[in-house]
């Protein structure tokens, strides 16, 4: 192989683990809403590092996520805000719901026979978050975790602890995992991460969309060498 290609290659890969290891989670929904526990986002692979970016509205004021889990998985959760400042005293509320947690009491509708352990951000300092590959700024309020005690169905739900509604993300989960389809949608990623914290730049798009495809030419000169040679 040419010495020109190898290194072709090898700047290609450590490209791209560079530009999504830079990534705080992976986007599992960007505007989406789940503002039940009928309606609740469904999770898989709890331990990857994903998050939920979710607007919320007078008459969708809570994000629902849900997932199996066997007794004893710890499960990483964090909630933030984009940095605006209008979300500057927002102080939503965390809960992780499910069998064989502590009973507790709740403003808002739970389903039956469960239990949960609340993270309230009121008492918390904000810790500011900037992701370089979006260019996005957060404020990460709750960072916690919480052991499962029994085999069942979980639930994860944030709501606003006052009368004020608007928009956060949910995080849960700290191993990184990413493939070739997360690569493909790269550029569109970064848009809606972009819109969501409300930044759209038109410099930092661009220079997105530049690393984006020449990542992919890198994947493509990969499988190219890798199989097109057999």
């Amino acid at each position: 192989m040419p010495v020109l290609l190898r290194v072709i290659l090898v700047f290609g890969f450590l490209l791209i683990c560079v530009s999504f290891a830079a990534f705080a989670h992976k986007p599992a929904s960007i505007g989406g809403l789940f503002p039940t526990a009928g309606e609740a986002l469904r999770m898989e692979d709890i331990d990857v590092s994903q998050v939920v970016y979710s607007p919320l509205s007078e008459a969708d004021s809570q994000l629902w996520l849900t997932f199996e889990a066997t007794a004893g998985t710890t499960l990483d959760v964090s909630l933030g805000l984009p940095v605006l400042d209008r979300l500057a005293d927002d102080r939503p509320t965390l809960a992780v719901l499910g069998p064989g947690l502590p009973a507790i009491d709740l403003p808002i509708e739970v389903p039956p026979d469960i239990g949960g352990v609340v993270f309230e951000s009121a008492a918390r300092a904000p810790r500011f978050f900037h992701e370089h590959v979006t260019g996005t700024e957060s404020w990460i309020l709750i960072e916690d975790a919480v052991t499962l005690p029994e085999t069942g169905t979980y639930y994860v739900v944030a709501f606003p602890s006052g009368d004020r509604v608007d928009k956060l993300w949910v995080a849960i989960g700290t191993r990184e995992q990413f493939g070739l389809r997360d690569l493909l949608s790269f550029p569109s990623i970064i848009r809606d991460v972009r819109a969501f914290h409300e930044v759209s730049d038109q410099p930092h798009w661009s220079r997105t969309v530049a690393l984006a495809a020449f990542a992919a030419l890198a994947l493509g000169v990969i499988a190219w060498v890798t199989f097109g040679n057999r």
